[in-house]
């Protein structure tokens, strides 16, 4: 494949391009997602797709202006048991729950520089995917409460944080940590009042109900994307949807800060 080190060099080699996947950090998304829809580009914008709520919704005003595609990509949304999971919760009352998305930085994140400066959301770059997950599974308006960050004394963003979301009588705790070398842990509990329970495991490639046994399937978050990805493109329409964006700017706007150690950066 060719390879260009701007898309400025791609736009100008004379190559016939149709779409675009952002993949970059958040902070510089704004003026590639201006240049590909001025130039016609359908563009898929990585998680997060953008540093605020406010540019994510302003990258879409720019794509309906323009008359292209804008599809704002969470990714563990395609997780195989997500469907299953939103199935469940739409037959339930209230409910209450945990959830724990813990990893490795140095693992998933090694000399990503970028996610400890201002709007590279620390922690929360993984922990979004959660949100997003919560946010499929169970919609509505989720409000955010008792925010705590454990924040690096050379960073700008959070090692760790903990709070609380509410929908109606809903309750979901949330522990988000970088655990430095410790298997990751991606997980999302659910209780009902009639005590049935579920647990999503792994980012949502397990599911067990009950107590029972976990069943698993094989990970294909990102053919899901982009199969949806060709579906907008196709029809002509976009997807940008802020709502695990919103959570987060909520978290850091109201967060209680504890300094801790330095990170490696």
């Amino acid at each position: 494949m060719p390879v260009f080190r701007t898309l400025e060099d791609a736009l100008a080699s004379g190559l016939q391009l149709d779409a675009i996947a952002i993949c970059t950090p958040p902070q510089v998304r704004r003026a590639l997602c201006d240049l590909a829809s001025a130039n016609g580009l359908a563009v898929l914008l990585e998680k997060p797709p953008a540093t605020t709520v406010q540019e994510a919704r302003a990258l879409a005003a720019m794509g309906e202006h323009r008359g292209t595609t804008i599809f704002a990509g969470w990714h563990s949304r395609f997780a195989p048991f997500v469907d299953d999971a939103r199935a469940w919760c739409a037959n339930q009352g209230v409910l209450h729950g945990q959830i724990e998305w813990h990893e490795d930085p140095a693992k998933w994140h090694p000399g990503q520089a970028w996610l400890w400066q201002s709007g590279g959301l620390g922690v929360f770059d993984p922990g979004i995917n959660a949100l997003s997950i919560l946010t499929a599974i169970r919609p509505g308006e989720w409000c955010l409460s008792g925010a705590q960050f454990e924040q690096p004394e050379n960073a700008e963003t959070p090692s760790a944080a903990r709070f609380s979301l509410s929908r109606n009588e809903d309750r979901v705790e949330v522990s988000f940590r970088f655990a430095p070398g410790n298997k990751e842990i991606w997980s999302i509990r659910l209780e009902a009042g009639t005590g049935e329970t579920l647990h999503l495991l792994d980012g949502g490639t397990a599911l067990s109900l009950n107590g029972g046994a976990a069943a698993k399937r094989a990970s294909a978050e990102y053919a899901g994307l982009y199969q949806r990805f060709a579906r907008l493109i196709a029809a002509g329409g976009s997807e940008v949807d802020v709502a695990p964006l919103d959570l987060v700017e909520s978290a850091f706007l109201t967060a209680d800060i504890t300094p801790v150690g330095p990170v490696a950066v």
